[in-house]
């Protein structure tokens, strides 16, 4: 199974539905977000929640805005992963129960499970990210391969970085990815138009 495409399917899934409860069905209003947070992700519920995550001061919470906030707690926690890690020389349990907790994990256990192969635990080479991109992005990577674009980043990449890619760096690509499906979802045309 596609790990990486499947988390971000099951985080659109969520966002998606929580925000078609009540107005804009592409926006997550004060209600929807606090019903989100307290049943897919108790961990970051606050009241407040809707001033952290609106950017854009619109008083809603875009998919986005969303994934941005998604982004930051996957990295929050890959960061206590590490500390314990080598603090303690072991690994976090993470205790995922809801469909978003789950998607968070399985990006951290991804990028874990290819980093390291070569060298360096806790960045993937250009070979491994590769590799990460065959076997858990299947739909993207034929559209990357023969893309130049994505052989200019890759470039990019092993001059500036010596060939590595950051935890960090992975979840602004699964996000960037993520906001590329949402938009396609979004404006694909209606089949039921016909």
């Amino acid at each position: 199974m596609a790990l990486v495409e499947t988390a971000v399917y099951n985080l659109l899934g969520v966002f998606h539905k929580y925000s078609a409860q009540e107005g804009d069905n592409l926006k997550l209003n004060r209600s929807e977000l606090s019903i989100l947070l307290a049943n897919e992700l108790p961990c970051c519920y606050r009241d407040d929640a809707i001033m952290m995550l609106d950017l854009d001061g619109d008083g809603q919470v875009d998919f986005m805005e969303f994934i941005e906030f998604i982004t930051d707690v996957t990295t929050e926690l890959q960061d206590m992963y590490i500390y314990n890690l080598v603090r303690y020389k072991r690994g976090t349990k993470f205790g995922a129960q809801t469909r978003s907790e789950k998607a968070i994990v399985s990006l951290i256990k991804v990028f874990y499970k290819y980093a390291g192969k070569g060298g360096d635990p806790y960045n993937l080479e250009t070979k491994e990210l590769k590799q990460l991109l065959r076997k858990e992005m299947p739909t993207l990577h034929p559209c990357l391969e023969g893309n130049n674009h994505f052989r200019e980043i890759l470039s990019n990449l092993e001059s500036k970085r010596k060939g590595t890619v950051d935890f960090k760096e992975f979840m602004s690509f699964v996000a960037n990815f993520a906001v590329a499906v949402e938009f396609s979802f979004v404006n694909a045309p209606d089949s039921d138009d016909d």
